[in-house]
């Protein structure tokens, strides 16, 4: 396999989508989801908005790993390396994430929880499961992501949005007017459409390979723009209206197609500087380390920031320092170990 050149816009994602996975496991994210009518509206708002675009983290995530995984022309021996050495990375930091949250280990109740994904401390990595998954089948969804046709990407998008979104907005309405609970049968299983992880991986390599970035002027991006925001009041009405803290999720997909779309525009029309690039390039190669650390350091580094609340009033706020807190020093560690494991390797060739 050659080693592809990164991409400055998808590094920008990357960061994007690392800041709100961080978020998305803090307190006053969690705390934001508790709407009171004594609140005032506009913060009410600011909420809600918060909320409905967190959501599309992982996601993002997904569409890079779609981008940059079918592109590759990878053996099964390549295919079973990679399984191989995400599992030792899962396994590892799980245990690091269990033994800092409780202060011990137990041995029988790590294997268990381990196999369901339910380690004490390691919830968020739940996505390195669903990447292992994804390895898993990847030959197969190459073979379908190599004849995609421009078409094909339209008709996931349209199908996507008839059943996620229309139609889930009709009964999620309906259930609130009747009191009812009517849902899809589960028995209604179009994988394509509706399991995220096969969804935006499909749709996130077609996009990226099959639209032609030229054909996007200023007009269109301003119009996905609007899509994004619109979409996420759209998600927000949908959420305050139902209370009771249910969170409707049905059009995730149109904020997070947008987003790619905007940021690979917007990075296309307006080259940045060498010294930004490689910023923006260097941050993005951390957010994995990132990711992996932050369950980890959290424990300790999450409630020495919270206590600036009430000081600080704004509690979603504190949050939001605390995850640019926290991918500095992850983000710091990740980078001097990667600064001493390369010095490593290039001590043993020589």
């Amino acid at each position: 396999m050659t080693k592809r050149k990164r991409e400055c816009y998808l590094d920008f994602l990357r960061i994007i989508a690392c800041f709100l996975v961080i978020l998305n496991h803090t307190p006053g994210y969690i705390a934001s989801f508790e709407i009171d009518d004594s609140q005032k509206a506009v913060l009410i708002i600011w909420h809600l908005l918060v909320e409905m675009v967190v959501k599309i983290g992982v996601p993002i995530f997904f569409m890079i790993s779609g981008s940059l995984l079918f592109k590759k022309d990878m053996t099964y021996k390549d295919i079973f390396r990679r399984i191989i050495k995400m599992f030792l990375i899962l396994l590892i930091f799980s245990i690091i994430a269990n033994i800092a949250a409780t202060g011990h280990f137990y041995i029988p109740g790590f294997i268990r929880n381990f196999a369901s994904a339910t380690v004490d401390g390691a919830g968020p990595y739940w996505y390195i499961y669903t990447y292992i998954g994804l390895l898993l089948v990847m030959p197969f969804m190459r073979s379908v992501a190599l004849r995609l046709t421009k078409t094909d990407v339209i008709y996931l998008i349209i199908l996507r949005l008839s059943i996620t979104g229309i139609v889930a907005i009709l009964i999620w309405l309906l259930n609130i007017m009747y009191d009812s609970n009517m849902y899809l049968s589960e028995h209604f299983q179009p994988v394509f459409i509706t399991v995220d992880c096969i969804f935006y991986t499909l749709v996130g390599f077609g996009i990226d390979s099959l639209w032609d970035i030229e054909s996007f002027n200023r007009t269109k991006e301003i119009y996905l723009a609007i899509l994004f925001v619109v979409t996420a009041l759209i998600e927000s009405w949908l959420t305050w209206i139902a209370g009771d803290g249910q969170v409707f999720s049905g059009m995730d997909f149109l904020m997070t197609l947008s987003l790619f779309m905007v940021v690979k525009i917007a990075f296309h029309r307006r080259e940045p500087s060498e010294s930004i690039r490689n910023a923006i390039t260097l941050i993005g190669s951390l957010t994995f380390g990132i990711y992996l650390l932050d369950p980890i350091i959290g424990t300790y580094l999450k409630p020495l920031v919270h206590k600036l609340y009430p000081r600080v009033p704004f509690y979603l706020g504190v949050s939001m320092l605390y995850c640019v807190i926290s991918m500095i020093v992850c983000g710091s560690l990740t980078y001097l170990y990667k600064k001493v494991f390369i010095w490593r390797k290039n001590v043993d060739r020589n």
